[in-house]
């Protein structure tokens, strides 16, 4: 009787996962980016477990037991956020979004292993929205309504519908122009500061590209990745931005879902929007330093 010699499975599978990774690039991306963002999301729920829960009808918040209030406002300026930032920028995922609220900047910045140097008051990573008590920098001014207009809500929330939306297929600089285009065309919010006027030397598209949180001018950073963003919105349409997004969601790259959407090459794009942004965007560079995004 012959037997036949096991023959190990472990090259066949590579075989298959190399024509996979050829054929279907990005459904694999898409596979491998949700199941590490629902990894995270296990993680976050699982490290904050003793925390108290505030549910709504999109989110649950996770506070610190005595900070109910600030738990409150939270919650209810993420619900005011829910339908004007999915209309904007696509459907919000299944489920309930976890935002975990900090009682104070430490704790927020020990969560992400920052420094003390950083001034973020929320955070989108991993399917999980992290935000500062709104009474630790808002003080005497806290309240539901001017947390929803100068708070982190709507600019973080964007980020997360927008990488459920596209899998993480985007650039930095864009994700970050969506998010504060969304603020600005809700609450007509921008981020000004005597740094970020775009008068002087700006940053390349390349710069921005490849080195967004690196730079040594985040403001100026952030405020040329709005401008970006506002000018497919206001000299293409808003239907062109939202080709954008639907292209990034295909698995296209941002030089070819823009060119798509506006006709132009990625050195026309940067030229015409760097041009609009200094005639149409500019500032005196006087106003008070905002809060930082992160």
């Amino acid at each position: 009787m012959n037997k036949t010699v096991p023959v190990s499975l472990a090259p066949v599978l590579i075989l298959i996962i190399a024509a996979l990774c050829v054929l279907y690039p990005f459904r694999l991306h898409k596979l491998v980016y949700s199941t590490v963002r629902q990894g995270a999301q296990v993680k976050q729920n699982y490290e904050t477990r003793q925390l108290e829960v505030l549910e709504t009808g999109h989110f649950r918040v996770k506070y610190h037991a005595g900070d109910r209030k600030m738990a409150e406002i939270v919650a209810q300026t993420a619900e005011n956020s829910y339908q004007p930032v999915t209309a904007l920028v696509g459907k919000a995922p299944a489920g309930k979004t976890l935002i975990v609220m900090h009682s104070d900047k430490d704790e927020l910045y020990k969560a992400f292993g920052w420094t003390g140097n950083q001034s973020a008051m929320g955070v989108y990573w991993g399917g999980v929205i992290q935000v500062l008590a709104p009474d630790v920098w808002l003080q005497d001014k806290v309240s539901a309504k001017e947390f929803m207009r100068t708070g982190p809500m709507v600019h973080e929330f964007t980020h997360l519908v927008f990488d459920y939306r596209t899998n993480g297929n985007y650039s930095r600089w864009f994700t970050e122009g969506l998010a504060q285009y969304t603020e600005y065309k809700i609450n007509g919010y921008e981020w000004l500061t005597p740094d970020n006027t775009l008068n002087g030397r700006l940053f390349t598209l390349d710069e921005l590209d490849a080195q967004f949180d690196s730079l040594d001018n985040q403001s100026l950073a952030y405020r040329q990745s709005l401008a970006a963003v506002r000018y497919i919105a206001e000299v293409h349409g808003e239907q062109a931005l939202q080709q954008v997004i639907q292209s990034l969601e295909q698995g296209e790259k941002i030089d070819r879902a823009v060119q798509k959407a506006t006709g132009l090459n990625y050195q026309q794009y940067e030229a015409a929007w760097l041009e609009w942004a200094k005639d149409h965007m500019n500032h005196s560079g006087d106003t008070d330093i905002s809060t930082g995004y992160p």
